[in-house]
């Protein structure tokens, strides 16, 4: 009797170890969303760039993004020690967005190639996971926009999220140059990020 409930015991564990992995690996994929809050990263929304230099002494000059002529040009920094990772998508460039000395958002920007055997681009790929990403944890977004160059074929695809104070833009442009793609992520406080 003892023997059989050993063996059951093994039984019932080797079957369960498995599931809570499961489990697990998906709680961890769940959890590895966008999050709307207070700022991004170890960083506030509206925190100056001297103190953002204390957080991230990494962060270094970029250039200026001119977004609309009428209103003062953004400052882009970047890290130069960060995996450009952003709700487990690892994209190309990852640039901290300030503005009048304050940190008001950042853009993350994913290039791919379209190539001959391709059917879905890494770009289309990964505005398809974020945007169900952020869907299952905000909601249906307040924006959401697609043009077509055929009936079946989405060239630009577009969602924004308003929460908190906090928008999300996602962006995917199919035909943005030539033979390459791209998705362009925006986060910021509402109103100063376009």
């Amino acid at each position: 009797m003892t023997n059989r409930t050993e063996y059951g015991g093994y039984l019932i564990r080797a079957l369960l170890f498995p599931m809570v992995i499961l489990c697990l690996a998906s709680a961890r994929g769940a959890a590895d969303v966008i999050i709307i809050g207070q700022g991004f990263g170890d960083l506030k929304w509206g925190i100056p760039l001297e103190q953002a230099l204390r957080v991230y002494p990494d962060l270094h000059f970029e250039g200026y993004r001119i977004v609309n002529e009428k209103v003062a040009p953004f400052q882009a920094y970047v890290r130069e020690r960060t995996s450009d990772r952003v709700g487990g998508v690892k994209f190309d460039s990852l640039e901290y967005w300030f503005r009048g000395d304050r940190f008001v958002g950042i853009r993350a920007v994913l290039n791919s190639r379209i190539g001959p055997r391709t059917l879905v681009t890494e770009a289309e790929r990964s505005y398809d996971l974020l945007a169900d990403r952020i869907r299952r944890a905000y909601g249906a977004p307040s924006r959401h926009t697609v043009k077509y160059v055929t009936e079946y074929l989405a060239v630009v695809k577009g969602m924004t999220w308003k929460n908190r104070g906090v928008s999300i833009r996602l962006q995917y442009n199919g035909a943005w140059k030539g033979d390459v793609d791209r998705l362009t992520l925006d986060m910021g406080k509402e109103g100063a990020v376009p």
